[in-house]
């Protein structure tokens, strides 16, 4: 049980050891980021802006024009939060930075709506040229930043506070855009990314008990591939989108777009977080919104009615 974050600043410095051209640029939390390892060991490749994520987002983009790839860390919505920086410097520039957003979702617990990071994905899907990629474990993570690390065009890596299970086997191989399934089932096929595949994968095993066998698949990088997405969910009756993110703008919103255009389109739901965000322990949060295990599976069972 590892959080990707975690799993995110051992890679970095592996990758940077093959890889010199690979620079990190951080906000005044390289402990928080798991940045602080890369720059015990690489100091001169390591630009400290401070409380200053608009700085740091135009002096990554400075620094990718030049033929660096830099990694930005800070936490998901102070990051995405400086979301005219990224468009203007990042985007328009097309500008190979690596924009690594810690902190996803409820799991910053008491810190609150005004650090978590339930936005982010609504914001980076808005810009054309910028791939976001979310791991669900320490294998892909490591098999994304290899992808990363060579890449050359800007990027969103979305990461977990909390630690997670593998759920991936030794043969998984990361393509960027194509889900994987993760838990062959019938019926209903789930979505999910990030720290929502293992709970799912937990939920989907509560209901096996019961004689309901989901399909759990992980979505870990958009723009998704419209194929198998219509491959998926033409296999079932009913397809659910779990994302711990704000119910709008997210994952449920690009399957949404593929499903409507299906010629004959399977009921469509969405668990997600329809408010602000509240403040309390992250397990106490999780079961409010019901993207625990539990509430998983109970949600499951009542759109199956």
């Amino acid at each position: 049980m590892t959080s990707t974050r975690d799993w995110f600043g051992t890679a970095l410095v592996e990758i940077a050891r093959e890889y010199d051209h690979v620079v990190v640029v951080n906000c005044d939390l390289a402990k928080a980021t798991r940045t602080l390892p890369f720059k015990e060991e690489f100091p001169d490749r390591f630009f400290e802006c401070g409380i200053a994520e608009a700085n740091a987002i135009g002096l990554a983009a400075g620094l990718a024009q030049e033929g660096f790839r830099p990694f930005v860390a800070s936490f998901g919505h102070f990051l995405t939060g400086k979301f005219l920086e990224i468009f203007q410097t990042v985007g328009l520039n097309d500008a190979g930075v690596v924009l690594v957003g810690t902190h996803a979702g409820l799991a910053i617990g008491r810190d609150g709506p005004t650090q978590m990071g339930l936005r982010d994905l609504a914001l980076m899907r808005t810009l054309p040229n910028v791939q976001v990629f979310h791991p669900a474990d320490g294998a892909e993570t490591w098999q994304m930043m290899a992808h990363l690390a060579t890449g050359r065009g800007p990027s969103y890596l979305r990461l977990c506070r909390q630690p997670q299970p593998e759920v991936h086997g030794d043969g998984y191989r990361f393509r960027f855009g194509v889900p994987h399934v993760v838990r062959e089932g019938t019926d209903v096929v789930v979505f999910a990314m990030g720290g929502t595949v293992p709970v799912a994968v937990e939920a989907a095993d509560r209901l096996a008990a019961e004689g309901v066998r989901p399909t759990v698949v992980n979505v870990s990088s958009l723009p998704v591939d419209r194929a198998t997405v219509a491959r998926l969910v033409g296999a079932h009756r009913r397809a659910v989108v779990v994302e711990d993110h704000h119910v709008v703008g997210g994952l449920a919103d690009e399957l949404g777009r593929i499903v409507l255009g299906l010629p004959d389109r399977p009921r469509f739901d969405v668990l997600a977080v329809p408010d602000y965000g509240q403040a309390g322990p992250p397990e106490d949060l999780y079961r409010r919104y019901r993207l625990d295990a539990a509430g998983i599976a109970a949600f499951l069972q009542e759109t199956a009615r």
